[in-house]
């Protein structure tokens, strides 16, 4: 997600600030479970991670451009994650995400579901990890450009 989509690396940036990324990313993982009709835990804590741009040539910007990853976690019964990612799925697909993977594991139990907000540019993945009955709800933003910052060009 972090390259230009069309190709062009001097295309412009959408413009956002890491703090505005951080609020927009916890809004929307807190609509990603009440889609999944599930609560946000504080353990695990979120997990909030910036990171600079990488180009398709591995070209790395000096302006300040990043992506933001950022994920939330749920503590439900393991037999419980399924019945919420498919009720998430359901919403995320009226609501303009193409879900692009989605896995179910009934013996394990366990389920992945990756998509992907095509308008928007921004990832979204729900899937059980550890500790035991942790459903994590996460999302990945494309790559933004500080308000105020001169865009580099390659």
């Amino acid at each position: 997600m972090s390259q230009q989509s069309d190709g062009n690396p001097n295309a412009p940036l959408p413009r956002k600030s890491r703090e505005d990324s951080l609020t927009w990313a916890k809004q929307y993982t807190s609509t990603m479970a009440h889609y999944a009709e599930v609560e946000i835990a504080d353990d695990p804590a979120p997990l909030t991670n910036f990171e600079d741009c990488v180009g398709k040539g591995d070209e790395v910007a000096d302006d300040g451009r990043f992506t933001l990853s950022y994920a939330t976690y749920a503590r439900l019964p393991a037999q419980d994650h399924i019945a919420a990612v498919r009720k998430l799925r359901d919403a995320l697909k009226k609501h303009g995400v193409d879900v692009s993977d989605y896995t179910e594991d009934p013996d394990r139990p366990g389920v992945t579901l990756y998509g992907k907000n095509r308008a928007e540019r921004f990832l979204v993945v729900a899937d059980t990890v550890k500790p035991a009955n942790t459903l994590r709800l996460s999302v990945r933003t494309s790559c933004f450009l500080p308000p105020g910052v001169k865009q580099q060009k390659f």
